[in-house]
């Protein structure tokens, strides 16, 4: 196992098209160090976290900080988990999925997670065998839902 301790990471997406149009502006400040946020406006309020990605940040180097280690556990035997929270809107599925699962640049984490599975599993000697179990799971209202679970697609 690589010494994977969880790690708390805050990741602002790119605005979106409208947010522009109506000419919206970001209203956090970035730390020097890369670990911690302030609120601009009238009350200051800070926010630390082991790293912080601006709206600027390649999807790439979201994933090479945050995952790809988890990832390595995982083909090593280990249970990996990646959790994404924030309000609707906030960028979880930018984030995940990306906006085009077909270009390198743009495409998420799921995407990268699935490419180094498999990359590590071909790489791997012959005589080793692998089991792949994934879930998505979505927490809305305060129900849990598989959402790769066709035959029962039903909240826990």
């Amino acid at each position: 196992m690589s010494g994977n301790n969880i790690k708390v990471v805050c990741r602002f997406r790119p605005q979106n098209k409208l947010e522009i149009k109506e000419g919206g502006v970001p209203i956090i400040e970035i730390s020097e160090d890369g670990t911690g946020i302030g609120l601009k406006g009238k009350e200051k309020n800070n926010f630390s976290f082991d790293k912080v990605f601006g709206s600027n940040t390649r999807q790439q180097d979201v994933f090479e900080y945050s995952i790809k280690s988890i990832v390595d556990d995982v083909v090593a035997g280990y249970n990996g988990t990646v959790f994404a929270y924030g309000q609707t809107g906030s960028g979880k599925t930018f984030t995940m999925m990306g906006s085009n699962i077909d270009d390198q640049e743009n495409k998420g984490i799921i995407p990268r997670i699935i490419e180094q599975i498999f990359e590590s599993i071909q790489k791997s000697p012959e005589n080793m065998e692998f089991t792949v179990k994934l879930a998505y799971m979505e927490i809305y209202m305060e129900k849990v839902k598989d959402l790769l679970e066709r035959k029962f697609n039903y909240y826990y």
